[in-house]
């Protein structure tokens, strides 16, 4: 099934940009133009399954401001806000499929519910001390969640009677005095049946009805600036943003006490050059496709089904090792010298773009959807080839093609996306390493 999807990237300049992925492969830039004075905080979608909708950008000029999908992104209104409240640091749209609702976060600490249809407030939440640095609305539009800048606390609201639910509160990382890391993103499952969040180098991901973690990890040095939940045919996995440039991926949910399953999908990089490659945000589109952005404006449509593979595998290989012994140690490492295993990376990158020279962004914002039937039939070739003898030709041709197409006027960065490959690779032969040496140790 073809996919349409749309990315929005809002920067520290007060740009927004936005991009249409063409084929399946191919990011075409479709706007930029500049809607905030000063760097645009927040993005957020009233999306359907079937148009994009409502588009709503907060700035640290205290403003925000809704923009049409329809209408190549135009702006169709500006929001007031509270003057006491402070800057719009967050926001989200509930419900999924039919939003009548938006909550916004405030740098006062503040949280306000507002009515889509004209924008009027409805309720009023205490929110955190010391201001809102996340939000998201549970998918039924019932319920939300929001992070804390300095009180170290995750709150749920009962959003129907505009009230406090309930307040989960995160351990002080200061030695001598209270200090909290602030929460740097929350997310909803597809379903709402999950949640999770993310603070310094922490990642949690909890189910709603129990109550139980299904995953609590610190992966110590790597900061997460945003996180996303990755749903597929072979489970749930998180992936979150590193400030170091890595990508880490982890397996959501597995028995008590077992320990978490999990790899570096893109390594860190190391040296000056980690301050433009660090990742800043992330957004899952469907299964295991996500979107990026890191510090130097490239953003990029990344499958990290590879990485879930390895994962997987590497849990079954544990499994053989345990009750196959040695024989099934040595299989395995021969199956590695052959290196047909290495032939899939843990990440594919689809395709990357690079907004300007210097541009940083912020926040982002996909939205995706089955395409139709006609844009199906549209971006199929329907080009034939008349002789086989034609076939060599005619790829030595694409090639041609895709070296005029990287001549688009959007800006590309093809030495950032050869390093992006570079890294890739890397992460792929240090964990297979990692995984060899594991089964040697079993078999010995």
């Amino acid at each position: 099934m073809s996919r349409r999807l749309h990315i929005v990237a809002g920067t520290y300049e007060g740009v927004l940009a936005g991009w249409e992925l063409q084929n399946q492969k191919k990011l075409k830039l479709t706007l930029a133009t500049g809607v905030h004075q000063g760097s645009i905080r927040s993005l957020a979608l009233a999306s359907t399954s079937e148009t994009p909708g409502t588009l709503l950008s907060t700035g640290y000029d205290e403003v925000a401001k809704t923009h049409d999908f329809a209408k190549a992104i135009s702006e169709s209104g500006e929001i007031r806000t509270p003057s006491d409240f402070g800057t719009p640091t967050c926001s989200s749209f509930g419900p999924k499929e039919a939003a009548t609702h938006c909550l916004m976060g405030f740098a006062g600490g503040k949280l306000a519910l507002y009515k889509k249809r004209d924008w009027s407030v409805q309720h009023v939440l205490a929110g955190h001390d010391g201001g809102v640095s996340a939000v998201a609305i549970h998918p039924s539009g019932k319920l939300a969640l929001s992070g804390g800048m300095t009180d170290g606390k995750v709150k749920l609201w009962d959003l129907t009677k505009g009230r406090l639910a309930y307040v989960t509160k995160m351990q002080s990382t200061g030695l001598k005095a209270r200090k909290f890391e602030s929460v740097t993103s929350i997310v909803w499952s597809v379903d709402g049946s999950v949640y999770g969040w993310a603070y310094g180098s922490h990642m949690t991901v909890k189910d709603v009805a129990s109550g139980k973690d299904l995953l609590d990890v610190d992966l110590g040095s790597t900061k997460i600036n945003q996180m996303a939940l990755l749903e597929g045919p072979l489970g749930m996995f998180c992936v979150g943003a590193g400030n170091d440039g890595s990508l880490p991926v982890l397996m959501v949910g597995g028995a008590d006490n077992e320990e978490r399953k999990g790899m570096l999908a893109i390594e860190p990089v190391d040296g000056a050059v980690a301050r433009e490659e660090r990742f800043k945000c992330i957004q899952a589109i469907w299964d295991y496709h996500v979107v990026t952005a890191n510090s130097a404006g490239v953003v990029s449509v990344m499958n990290l089904m590879g990485a879930v593979n390895m994962i997987v595998n590497g849990e079954e290989d544990d499994k053989e090792g345990k009750e196959g012994g040695s024989e099934s140690g040595d299989d395995s490492e021969s199956e590695s010298d052959d290196g047909k295993e290495e032939e899939d990376p843990a990440v594919d990158i689809i395709d990357s773009v690079q907004l300007g020279s210097g541009a940083r962004i912020t926040c982002l914002a996909a939205w995706f959807a089955d395409a139709t039937e006609d844009e199906e039939r549209e971006d199929i070739d329907e080009t034939p080839i008349e002789d086989p003898e034609d076939v060599e030709k005619e790829v030595v041709n694409e090639d041609k093609r895709g070296d005029k197409r990287k001549a688009h006027e959007v800006e590309m960065d093809p030495a950032a996306v050869e390093k992006a490959r570079m890294l890739v690779q890397q992460a792929k032969k240090i964990q297979k390493r990692k995984k060899s040496k594991g089964k040697k140790q079993k078999t010995q």
